[in-house]
């Protein structure tokens, strides 16, 4: 047995060593960043259902006699120039360029440097990407990184959770980014198929991310057994060895690979329709209807669904599953969805970006499926699906069986969804304080207050178009001086945003609204509804916009009553500036009504 001998060290010698171990930490680092030592290689991430690669994770690499990058990242931690070399290795990914098929590339960003100024310029430079949000260590600030990730979202960035099921990588922390991917750590992938433990924590994450709308990547998949285990779990995606090795760009799977994950597809039994059958036999109504669709179809991962129906002759939103906005009132022939039911006809688009038609829901879309809803031979509404990534042809038949079961469905069902007295007593209280305004200066004060009551929302702020842009008009609540003190350009993108729509609200999360124009929204403001006045011609005179310091999700039926009010004050605001100008013509000077009091609308609405 090897005997050790224990030596006393003087505090010199340890001055001594720790100064040796910091300068060959500052001369690591110096190499590493030398100019053309960093490099980047890509390793495939492939779809399991039909083996197709979606994207790839760009790796930092250097010369051999460096060692491996943990032993980088850890000297650069201990010389404080952790930031300096993620920047350096994003870099160096960029330089890459764009992956051929537009597939996404995923590069890894620690939460400092992805809350840093300097990041948001390089992340411009990335082809559509995700990142990879890493963790050493426990996020001290969630506020400020979440005010990050809006930023980059609201660019276009899309934002994975990395090594999920290891160190800080907590179901807490994924909740708290909301990432459109979860990428599940090795240690949980290999040898999960001899590993009933493993098999049951993947399957719970794999859930976990279908209930957040989220797609899951399975990391470090290094044998054909774990290939099929990861792919009978339900896992979306997957990379690992025994796909492909890093290499330089861009490395294609193996074949064998594909012919293992197509065979699997094969043996998998199709996804039953029963449960959804069910679902919509037990309905009552056309709304609980389009929802049980809209749930069903928010279980296949990483899809986003919403649930048209035709009301008044615009299209409403009956049912949506993890978009940020709601583009509500959408009129015949406006968007994809819009164009699916104008033309009566299925619209399939692999890439967003180059269809002029798409409108934003949320940021990072990909591919949109809108397949119009047919009762008694004639379009009624629109089934439509956005993803991050392409679209399977598999998905595509579920969206058509799906449909095809709720057209037969809504054929026997009513369209009442529920009790509607307490926004029709808003609705009423609000339209006779509309129809006994005697001004212009009395319409725009009670306008925000009616619509608020209608929607439960606490502020609003009224712009009318003008010569020189929009003017601020009446402005209530809270956040009413907040929203008050927009600037031109950003009144004009809200105004944009409701182009060829009734109205837009947010989905009722802080997420939401990061997806509104140039982040327009006050600090404060959890939910927004923007509604345009149009006039006669059908150009928006006004716009109004109404907030909640408190998350609000608003159904169909609430914005409806809310359009109402808008509806009523848009044609008494033409009739009241009609008036003024023929006076003005004729020289008639106007008689100004009497101050008075308005009555309280009724307390609580129906919010």
């Amino acid at each position: 047995m090897a005997s050790t001998t224990h030596t006393s060290r003087s505090p010199s010698d340890v001055v001594d060593t720790d100064d040796a171990e910091r300068d060959a930490d500052a001369e690591l680092i110096s190499r590493v960043l030398s100019p053309g030592v960093l490099h980047s290689v890509a390793q495939p991430i492939v779809r399991l259902s039909d083996a197709t690669v979606i994207g790839y994770e760009l790796l930092a690499r250097t010369d051999p006699d460096l060692g491996p990058p943990p032993r980088w990242l850890a000297a650069a931690d201990r010389t404080g120039r952790r930031a300096e070399l993620e920047l350096a290795c994003l870099r160096a990914a960029a330089a890459l360029g764009a992956p051929p098929d537009g597939c996404l590339v995923f590069v890894n960003v620690g939460p400092e440097v992805a809350a840093s100024v300097h990041f948001v310029e390089l992340a411009r430079t990335l082809p559509r990407h995700v990142l990879e949000i890493t963790e050493d260590a426990a996020v001290d600030d969630y506020d400020l990184l979440r005010s990050a990730l809006a930023r980059l979202r609201a660019a276009g960035s899309l934002v994975a959770v990395d090594d999920v099921g290891s160190g800080y990588a907590s179901m807490a922390h994924v909740l708290n980014l909301t990432p459109s991917f979860v990428k599940i750590d090795m240690s949980l992938v290999r040898g999960v198929h001899l590993d009933p433990g493993r098999q049951a924590l993947v399957r719970a994450m794999q859930a976990f991310a279908a209930a957040i709308g989220a797609v899951t990547v399975a990391e470090g998949v290094e044998t054909t057994q774990d290939l099929r285990m990861v792919h009978a779990l339900g896992v979306d995606l997957a990379q690992g060895y025994v796909i492909a090795r890093p290499d330089t760009p861009w490395p294609v799977p193996r074949p064998e690979i594909r012919r293992v994950l197509l065979a699997e597809a094969g043996r998998a039994p199709a996804r039953s329709m029963g449960d959804l059958a069910a679902a919509l036999a037990a309905s009552t109504t056309q709304v609980e209807a389009c929802e049980a669709v809209g749930a069903f179809l928010a279980g296949l991962p990483g899809t986003m669904p919403s649930v048209y129906l035709e009301r008044a002759g615009v299209l409403r939103c009956c049912s949506r599953r993890g978009q940020w906005l709601v583009l509500d009132g959408l009129l015949p022939g406006s968007g994809l969805t819009g164009a699916a039911f104008a033309d009566d006809a299925e619209i399939l688009v692999d890439d967003v970006t180059g269809d002029p038609r798409y409108r934003m829901a949320i940021p990072g879309v990909q591919a949109e499926l809108a397949v119009p809803i047919r009762v008694g031979g004639r379009a009624v509404g629109v089934c439509n699906v956005e993803t991050v990534t392409r679209l399977s042809a598999e998905r595509c038949e579920l969206v058509r069986d799906a449909v095809r079961l709720l057209e037969a469905r809504l054929a026997d069902l009513t369209v009442a969804d529920h009790d509607e007295s307490a926004t029709l007593d808003a609705l009423a209280h609000g339209v006779g304080q509309l129809m006994a305004a005697r001004s212009v200066d009395q319409l725009g004060d009670r306008l925000g207050p009616a619509v608020e009551q209608v929607t439960g929302l606490d502020s609003s702020c009224l712009w009318s178009a003008g010569a020189t842009g929009w003017q601020v008009g009446a402005r209530h609540g809270p956040t009413g001086d907040a929203l008050a003190a927009l600037a031109d350009a950003q009144v004009s993108a809200l105004a944009a945003l409701v182009t060829g729509m009734t109205s837009c609200t947010s989905g009722g999360t802080q997420t939401s609204l990061t997806a509104l124009p140039w982040a327009t929204v006050p600090d404060g403001v959890r939910a927004a509804l923007v509604l345009p006045l149009r006039g006669a011609d059908g150009t928006v005179r006004d716009l109004l916009m109404v907030t909640s310091t408190a998350s609000a999700q608003l159904p169909s039926r609430t914005v409806m009553a809310a359009e109402t009010c808008c509806a009523i004050a848009a044609g008494r605001l033409g009739d009241r500036r009609q008036i003024a100008r023929l006076e003005q013509q004729l020289g008639v000077v106007p008689v100004v009504p009497a101050p008075r009091t308005a009555a309280p609308l009724p307390g609580g609405g129906p919010g």
